[in-house]
């Protein structure tokens, strides 16, 4: 299982494929008349003449935007069910970090470094540029060799925490602590009925899920006491609704 964004690019992303007998490839891309799109077919077609049948998946996405090309891949990591660094007995997904743009390349790493996947380089020790616009040739690339890239773990917040983050964003960025346990439900009896509800048990739920979010991860901005206090997005809180959110990436592949 790959992911290869595709600028102006065949053998870098075919090599790779053809190499490690790939099964199925999900294809980064803008627009149909983006001028990368006779690229996009020519990899394609070089994938259809394989001896084994190739799954080509052609996802349409914003190369230049790190968040929307991020969301692209969070959503195909969920869909391949790859989105558990810990699963056992699951390959994970192999993510294409040469191709496509510098963005692309960010994402792809970022991607890997979240969820299960192997970000890998292809090295190359021929490659044809041109300043006019790039035409599909019978050679563009001569591939020398895959190198992985090493990348460390980046652990996500976890979801009671980024839906700390969504009801904050929904709400304008700042909402006072009351306001957020009830857009939180947090005045709510608990699923097994065993949480009371009594204000101090609710503002200690609230606490609980608020300490992370500032202390550790800088998304949020608390004033000390009070359950007029207000909680406010950070700029990093609002980078990481647009990352970790429910409704971050492409509404389908």
């Amino acid at each position: 299982m790959h992911v290869a964004p595709v600028g102006f690019e065949v053998e870098r992303i075919t090599e790779p494929l053809l190499g490690e007998r790939a099964d199925r490839v999900y294809l980064l891309t803008r627009a149909e008349r983006d001028a990368a799109a006779p690229f996009v077919e020519e990899v394609t077609r070089r994938l259809a003449r394989a001896r084994w049948p190739i799954d080509v998946r052609v996802v349409r996405t914003d190369l230049w935007d790190v968040f929307g090309a991020l969301g692209s891949l969070r959503r195909i990591f969920e869909a391949e069910q790859r989105t558990d660094r810990n699963a056992p007995n699951v390959l994970p997904i192999r993510v294409n970090v040469s191709t496509g743009t510098k963005i692309t390349a960010i994402a792809g790493t970022l991607a890997c470094m979240l969820w299960k996947g192997e970000p890998y380089y292809v090295q190359v020790s021929r490659a044809w540029y041109s300043n006019r616009t790039p035409k599909v040739a019978a050679v563009h690339d001569v591939v020398a060799r895959v190198d992985p890239v090493n990348v460390y773990e980046l652990r996500a917040p976890a979801p009671e925490l980024v839906a700390v983050l969504e009801a904050l964003d929904r709400r304008g960025g700042s909402l006072r602590k009351h306001e957020l346990i009830r857009e939180l439900g947090l005045d709510r009896p608990s699923a097994d009925g065993r949480r009371p509800t009594s204000p101090q048990s609710s503002h200690g739920r609230l606490r609980r899920r608020l300490d992370p979010l500032e202390h550790r991860w800088g998304f949020v901005r608390a004033e000390s006491a009070g359950p007029r206090a207000r909680v406010q997005l950070t700029h990093q809180g609002r980078l990481a609704v647009r990352l970790f959110g429910r409704d971050s990436g492409d509404p389908e592949l």
